[in-house]
C-alpha cells in the first residue's frame, strides 16, 4: 500500500429541465475522501430534496466515521435508504406512486493507505480508467439492465425499449434496499473515476468518455469536454447531468506541505443547487 493524492472536480447542470434533482458532495475527514452523487425522482418537486437527504445522510455518516470495508458502506447506505422513508412520512406520501426516491454512488478513498470502496443503488454509475480501459463498475439496477441480462436483446435494441429508464432498486423505495458495494481494493497512480447520473452517461458511449478523457490534462478540463459534448447534441429533453472525476496520483512534496486547495468553480447557470461540501482539488 501506498499513499495516493487526487485531483477532483466536479459539475452539476440542470439540462432541459426546470429544476435540477441531482446532488453531489466531496467531504475530506484526514486521509479520507467521500465522493457522493445522487439522483433524485419524485412527484412535487421532491426528487430534490430526496437527493439532498441522501447525500447530506452518506456525509454525516462518513464525518462520524469513514466506512472501513463494503458492510460499513452498505450500512451507511441502508440509513440513507431509512432517511428517505422517514422523508416520505413526513410528506405523507409513503407507498403513493409519485413518492421520492433516489439513486446513489459512493467512492471512499483512503490516501494514506492508497486503497478505495465504492457503493451504489440505482442506475448512477462509477466508471474506472486503468491501464489504458474504460469499465463502468457498477451495474444498473434498471429495466434495461434486466433485459439485458437475460441475453434476449442486444444493446442497439434494448436503448429503444419502452419503459428501459425504470428503475428496480433506488434509496426510499418500497422495496428492501439492497445496496451493491465492493470491498477495500488497492489503487493506481494512474486510476481515473467518474461518478455520474444517467442524464451525463445517457449520451456519452464508453468510447466517447476514454477518447475525451484521452484529449484532456485535468480533471476540470475532462468534465467540461463531456459537457460540450452534451451541449453539442441540443436534446430538446435533456435530464439534469452531474458528474464528479477523481484522478489518482503520485502524492508531491508540495501536497504534503500546503492544504487542499479548493476546486475549479462552477458557473451558477449551470449548476442547481450549488454543491452541498466545498470540494478540493488535492490532497497529501
Amino acid at each position: 500500500m501506498r499513499r495516493v493524492a487526487l485531483q477532483i472536480a466536479q459539475r452539476s447542470c440542470i439540462g432541459a429541465r426546470s429544476r435540477n434533482e441531482d446532488c453531489l458532495a466531496i467531504e475530506q475527514q484526514r486521509e479520507h475522501w467521500c465522493l457522493v452523487l445522487s439522483d433524485g425522482a419524485g412527484g412535487h418537486g421532491h426528487g430534490a430534496r430526496a437527493a439532498r437527504v441522501v447525500v447530506e445522510r452518506v456525509i454525516a455518516g462518513f464525518r462520524s466515521r469513514p466506512p472501513a470495508d463494503g458492510r460499513d458502506l452498505s450500512e451507511l447506505l441502508l440509513d440513507a435508504h431509512d432517511a428517505v422513508v422517514a422523508e416520505q412520512r413526513e410528506l405523507g406520501t409513503v407507498g403513493a406512486a409519485a413518492a421520492m426516491h433516489a439513486t446513489v454512488v459512493v467512492l471512499i478513498v483512503d490516501t494514506q493507505k492508497g486503497v478505495a470502496l465504492w457503493g451504489h443503488v440505482g442506475d448512477s454509475r462509477l466508471y474506472r480508467w486503468r491501464e489504458g480501459r474504460l469499465e463502468c463498475v457498477t451495474r444498473d439496477d434498471s429495466l434495461e439492465q434486466w433485459v439485458l441480462d437475460t441475453g434476449l436483446v442486444d444493446t442497439a435494441r434494448a436503448r429503444h425499449m419502452p419503459n428501459r429508464g425504470v428503475l428496480l432498486a433506488a434509496l426510499g423505495a418500497e422495496e428492501e434496499a439492497s445496496p451493491q458495494v465492493c470491498e477495500s481494493f488497492e489503487l493506481e497512480p494512474s486510476d481515473v473515476f467518474l461518478l455520474c447520473s444517467d442524464g451525463w452517461w445517457g449520451g456519452l458511449d464508453s468510447q466517447l468518455i476514454s477518447q475525451l478523457l484521452a484529449d484532456t490534462s485535468t480533471s476540470e478540463e475532462w468534465l467540461r469536454a463531456m459537457i460540450d459534448r452534451t451541449l453539442a447534441r441540443a436534446d430538446p429533453r435533456q435530464d439534469n447531468h452531474s458528474a464528479i472525476a477523481c484522478w489518482i496520483e503520485e502524492p508531491k512534496a508540495a501536497d504534503e506541505a500546503e492544504p487542499a486547495r479548493e476546486a475549479g468553480r462552477v458557473s451558477e447557470a449551470e449548476t442547481r443547487p450549488p454543491r452541498v461540501i466545498p470540494s478540493h482539488v488535492r490532497s497529501g
